[in-house]
């Protein structure tokens, strides 16, 4: 019998796996498809590789203001997926060096949970003291007419490019918006489509508004509060307009890979996601669930954060836990969005300040961005929205903050080098008066 089985190898399965190995537990790790799910292999990962090598070809464009000239830059993107892939692949091998090394017994399969203790995979039966569910999730269908025409974010990620002119993304959110960068670095024309009256319409309306901005200086076409009512190949149909592409990408969120979960009533009223108490423990006695199978944030940290607060519970004798209340949350497009904590309200005290005067952001010209702090009318932090090229580096520290609940005093108080992207932080909180 082992200690632990992980159903899902994604960044909380082999997590939540590896540092069950750390505790010397007996661990089997199980997956379907590929060793790092669907980030590593579809998603978080890929996508930044693409972001990374597309921008190379964006920036050729503007050297000759710095004095550099040169003709007719051609791009090779079988190289581009080649390197993409290559990176995927290097990350597996150490995720597979790792599971040796911590003793993890590894299996390629699709499992069954049969009940509290067992599983089946590949008609073999394992048990276990205590199973964690991490199953992740798949892209979200649209219910319109010709939706088969479209591609989804994975398939994207295995798409030539070479001959490509113009793309329609149906759907505004994170991953939209990103592939809309990767393309827009390219020089492809790009239309994205959505329902909502802003893009990524669950997140701060400054990054919002001023995301809009940059995209559209890109040459992106940005169509908001628009209602699609069938697809045909390459066309969208909106309830007042056509649109036409060499293909359709739909972005319209996720679900979560949990068809197989049904037969033991552990599933929500909806028969979606797994339910789960604060411990994310199941109705099922030593059986848990976390990540995009649970409904909640659907995040590659946070689902391992979860796992390892799992494991750390079970296996140590005093655990130290991550706080999961304070979960940073990025966007990475041209100039990246990061955003942790709460939105303003009406008796908040709200600092901002753009990155126009920043040395760092103007010798590099990438001043369009800003930072935003919000802290209680009693001067306690509570959130921060920030955009410019690091912001997903520099968040951290406002989930430090956050968890150690410094006010505007507290903050005051750090000096930042010169000349960084973080002194816009300390810009905003000079206006405090």
């Amino acid at each position: 019998m082992y200690d632990l089985i992980v159903i899902g190898a994604g960044p909380a399965g082999y997590e939540a796996a590896l540092k069950a190995g750390e505790y010397n537990k007996k661990v089997l790790l199980i997956e379907k498809d590929k060793l790092g799910g669907t980030c590593l292999n579809y998603g978080c990962i890929p996508t930044k590789s693409l972001l990374y090598q597309s921008k190379k070809y964006k920036d050729l464009f503007s050297l000759s203001n710095y004095g550099i000239t040169f003709e007719n830059p051609i791009i090779d993107y079988k190289t581009i997926l080649t390197n993409k892939n290559n990176t995927v692949k290097r990350l597996i091998n150490g995720i597979e060096f790792l599971i040796k090394k911590n003793n993890i017994s590894y299996i390629e399969g699709e499992a069954t949970l049969l009940n509290e203790k067992t599983v089946k995979v590949n008609d073999s039966i394992y048990d276990a003291k205590n199973i964690l569910i991490a199953v992740g999730s798949q892209s979200a269908p649209l219910n319109i007419e010709g939706y088969h025409h479209c591609l989804t974010s994975k398939e994207f990620l295995e798409k030539d490019l070479s001959d490509v002119k113009q793309v329609i993304i149906i759907g505004g959110g994170v991953i939209g918006v990103e592939i809309a960068t990767i393309l827009s670095n390219l020089k492809i024309k790009v239309i994205i489509i959505e329902a909502q009256d802003q893009l990524i319409s669950n997140t701060d309306i400054d990054a919002s508004t001023t995301l809009k901005k940059l995209l559209s200086r890109e040459g992106v076409k940005i169509v908001l509060n628009s209602k699609i009512n069938k697809i045909e190949q390459n066309k969208v149909y909106t309830h007042d307009n056509e649109f036409e592409g060499d293909f359709i990408i739909s972005s319209v969120g996720r679900i979560p890979n949990t068809e197989k979960i049904d037969p033991l009533n552990i599933l929500d009223k909806d028969k979606l996601f797994i339910k789960v108490n604060s411990e994310f423990k199941t109705n099922l006695n030593g059986v848990y669930a976390v990540g995009d199978c649970v409904k909640g944030w659907q995040l590659a940290h946070y689902a391992t954060a979860c796992a390892l607060n799992i494991v750390n519970s079970l296996y140590s004798d005093k655990p130290i836990l991550l706080n999961l209340n304070n979960v940073p949350m990025c966007i990475y497009t041209s100039d990246e969005i990061a955003i942790v904590g709460n939105k303003a309200e009406s008796d908040d005290i709200v600092l901002k300040s753009d990155y126009v005067a920043n040395a760092k952001a103007v010798l590099e010209n990438r001043n369009k961005g800003f930072v935003k702090l919000i802290f209680s009318n009693q001067g306690l932090f509570k959130g921060a929205t920030i955009m410019c090229p690091r912001a997903s580096d520099m968040i951290n520290y406002f989930v430090n903050a956050l968890n150690n609940k410094l006010t505007i005093d507290d903050m005051n108080k750090d000096i930042y080098s010169h000349p960084t992207y973080s002194e816009t932080i300390r810009s905003a909180l000079f206006l405090y008066k």
